[in-house]
């Protein structure tokens, strides 16, 4: 199925010609149809030998191009209709403009009303339609005469437009729905309906959907294709969704339907604007101008990035400020028309959600961008010129792999929510994706800090690994594999260390700690405290690298013993018979002949390694190490 488009001058007949190829007349206003001027968009469709073709009319009136807008930026190719009598017009200049920044390049010229005039001047109608379709979009259409009153050539014509068909591609896949809004009614007994072209992938009844960008939730009660009731809707169709759970007031042209989470809308966005060479006035940073895309009409205040503006003809990145947000895929296109003149200025092709700048070297501001960042770097470089540059020319894959550089990491979710696929470069870790150079810089902050930390504490394993992992600003479970991914890195009881580095103590540092254990050893079960030993002269430095040594242990509250006295004790707990059945802190200190303070720092000890285990007062034998 494909949808085509219909464009032209006001009174070239378009809709005359829609109703000779189809049967259906698309002026479904009692108004339209009194005047002979379509006012809004009209529908219609046929079937080729090649395929289904839904027909959109537009109007062609210079009043209702927006009404135009809403219509011709999602088919799949167009129509073009001329009047042979009247030839080239103003709004037939108007709609190419808008077809070439749509970059619509499929498609047929219809010259109606042939039969008004004489050969010659057919003739030279053609050859001016060859020469001012030259270097746009629809150059090399071909163009065919035609009456849609006589009946003359709408044969031929259809036969072109059933060769046309193999031309397109056919894209019934997908499972990114969207349906831009452009007609919103109630039927009784049915409720609201709207309808819309669908694109990105299929819509089934029962499906639960939102209407963005409100959040509005509703269900699919039921699809029509061409005024039949079909179960799934399939891309490239003309579409009328049954749904349930909204009235026909929460609902407008503009908005889009998507399935939940899916299709996120942007009020900020930048772009990549071609200004057009007839354009009423250059693109100029402060302007405000009218933003169109999908059938959305929304004012936009431009910032033009690296210069003060974009002359007629000119084309550069433009940031965009929208009034109502929108949403956009990479590479959507979009048309700009002058907020007061009602003309065309040109039209872009959209990159990415936006970051606030100001001044010509882009300067970042905001929170909101140092959030998305790795802590230590600056914003600065995130936003110039050749990212722009190089993200406009890549292809969908290639611009996931620019896009996931622009945060330290990304929920792998969310990344691809936002329509990004995930580059085989990319580095995922579970449910986190990370860019190649970003994945490099967390590794190499990770060991630099490292070596740093060895370099002033010789006598320390390293930083703590949470102390560490709360720098970085990364989650626990991304930064474990970050680690294990890091081979120059370790984790040494709770502490980085980086694998080369060797606790080596001085030979006044071992006379020191030997001094020390002598020390504790005069009195095995009186351990001294951090704090005291402190005062007797030794370095909290020494005291840590002989726990990590094993020639000290950590008991609670701070105090500090050797390995051999806890040894002692352990085959005290094991061997001696009044701890075989329980025992309470009393029994232990009594028998250690020292205070409850001593004792009960050793049984928080042991209770912590299993070797003890606590229910109530009592204490039973836990595992013997």
């Amino acid at each position: 199925m494909f949808i085509m488009g219909t464009a032209g001058h006001i009174d070239h007949g378009k809709s005359t010609l829609v109703t000779a190829l189809t049967g259906i007349n698309p002026d479904r206003l009692q108004e339209e149809q009194a005047r002979g001027m379509t006012v809004d968009l009209g529908f219609a469709w046929f079937d080729l030998p090649r395929g289904s073709v839904g027909v959109v009319d537009v109007p062609g009136h210079h009043r209702l191009v927006k009404n135009m807008l809403a219509g011709v930026g999602l088919v799949d190719f167009v129509l073009l209709v001329i009047a042979a009598d009247d030839g080239w017009m103003p709004q037939t200049q108007e709609h190419v403009d808008i077809l070439h920044l749509y970059g619509i390049d499929k498609g047929v010229v219809a010259l109606t009303k042939a039969d008004l005039v004489d050969p010659e001047w057919l003739e030279l109608v053609q050859a001016d339609v060859e020469e001012r379709l030259a270097g746009t979009s629809l150059q090399g259409f071909p163009i065919i005469p035609v009456s849609a009153v006589s009946g003359f050539n709408v044969d031929v014509l259809k036969a072109a437009l059933n060769d046309l068909l193999d031309t397109l591609e056919r894209d019934e896949e997908g499972d990114n729905p969207l349906l831009w809004i452009d007609r919103v009614f109630t039927i009784k007994g049915a409720g609201t309906v709207v309808t819309g072209t669908l694109v990105g992938g299929c819509l089934e009844v029962g499906m639960d959907v939102v209407v963005e960008p409100e959040n509005l939730s509703a269900r699919i009660r039921g699809l029509q294709t061409h005024t039949q009731a079909v179960e799934k809707g399939v891309p490239h169709s003309r579409l009328a969704v049954n749904l349930t759970g909204l009235q026909k007031t929460e609902l407008s042209r503009g908005m889009y339907l998507c399935l939940p989470h899916r299709r996120p809308h942007f009020s900020l966005i930048n772009s990549f604007v071609r200004v057009l060479p007839l354009a009423p006035a250059a693109l100029a940073t402060g302007q405000q101008v009218k933003l169109h895309v999908g059938t959305l009409e929304t004012l936009a205040k431009v910032r033009v990035l690296g210069r003060d503006e974009l002359n007629p003809g000119t084309e550069g990145f433009v940031q965009l400020e929208l009034e109502s947000p929108a949403h956009f895929s990479f590479q959507d296109r979009f048309i700009l028309r002058h907020s007061e003149l009602q003309e065309n200025m040109g039209g872009g092709v959209y990159i990415e959600e936006g970051i606030p700048v100001r001044g010509h070297n882009l300067r970042l501001v905001g929170p909101d961008r140092l959030r998305r960042l790795f802590p230590f770097e600056k914003p600065v470089d995130y936003l110039n010129l050749d990212t722009l540059k190089a993200k406009y020319a890549a292809d969908s894959l290639e611009y996931s792999l620019l896009k996931a550089a622009d945060r330290t990491f990304w929920p792998i979710q969310q990344f691809k929510q936002q329509g990004f696929n995930v580059h085989p470069q990319l580095h995922v870790f579970g449910e986190f994706v990370m860019a190649p150079q970003q994945f490099g810089k967390v590794q190499a902050y990770l060991v630099s800090t490292v070596e740093e930390y060895h370099t002033a504490n010789p006598l320390s394993p390293g930083p703590s690994k949470e102390t560490l992992r709360a720098a970085t600003g990364l989650p626990a479970r991304l930064f474990d594999q970050i680690l294990r991914e890091t081979p120059s890195l370790q984790e040494v009881k709770g502490s980085i260390s980086s694998s080369q580095h060797q606790l080596v103590l001085s030979p006044q540092e071992e006379k020191e700690l030997t001094a020390m254990r002598s020390l504790i050893a005069e009195k095995p079960y009186e351990p001294p405290t951090l704090s005291g030993l402190q005062e007797l002269g030794y370095s909290k430095e020494l005291i840590y690298a002989a726990a990590h040594l094993g020639l000290l242990v950590a008991l609670a509250n701070e105090h500090w013993t050797t390995p051999e006295i806890v040894q002692q004790l352990i085959s005290m707990l094991f061997e001696e018979e009044v701890f075989q059945n329980g025992f309470e802190l009393g029994v232990f200190r009594d028998r250690l002949g020292t205070s409850r303070k001593f004792a009960l720092a050793f049984l928080e000890y042991f209770d912590a390694q299993g070797i003890t285990k606590r229910k109530g007062d009592v204490r039973t034998l836990g595992r013997r190490p």
